[in-house]
């Protein structure tokens, strides 16, 4: 009769590595998307399984879409000059119905003493004393 064969030491080991290398997965592994009919253009979207990665990669793409758009929103200030700024405070405060020196307040109360001097200050989207309504009308106003 066949004589029954007992497991070594290194079998056993053998098996249990076998099993943790068959356990062992990726944690992001990129899956092309393309839909039927579809042109191919550029570098093909890239999708990852594991949804944070994903989530960590589309919160990328927002910063960096944000941060270009006030890179081009600093760039156009600086073109303007203080007065430039008051004539754009004061249509955006008759579109919302308000005083224009509730916008000209704190970062922008100088602005009547140099009035042909370049802005140089920060972005409206960082100015801490209007709310969203009011820099969505400043930059309205502003053409931005």
């Amino acid at each position: 009769m066949a004589e029954d064969k007992k497991n070594t030491f290194g079998d056993v080991l053998k098996k249990a590595l076998e099993t943790k290398k068959a356990a062992v997965k990726t944690v992001a592994k990129p899956v092309a998307k393309a839909s039927v009919g579809a042109k191919p253009t550029g570098s093909p979207t890239i999708t990852y399984k594991n949804p944070k990665i994903q989530a960590d990669i589309k919160n990328q793409a927002q910063v960096d879409v944000f941060k270009a758009a006030k890179e081009k929103q600093l760039a156009a200030l600086h073109t303007k000059t203080h007065q430039d700024l008051i004539n754009a405070a004061y249509k955006a405060a008759e579109v919302l119905k308000i005083s224009p020196f509730v916008l000209l307040k704190e970062e922008w109360s100088n602005f009547t003493n140099t009035r042909g001097n370049k802005y140089t200050g920060p972005a409206i989207d960082d100015l801490k004393h209007l709310d969203d309504a009011q820099k969505a009308a400043l930059k309205k106003a502003l053409g931005l």
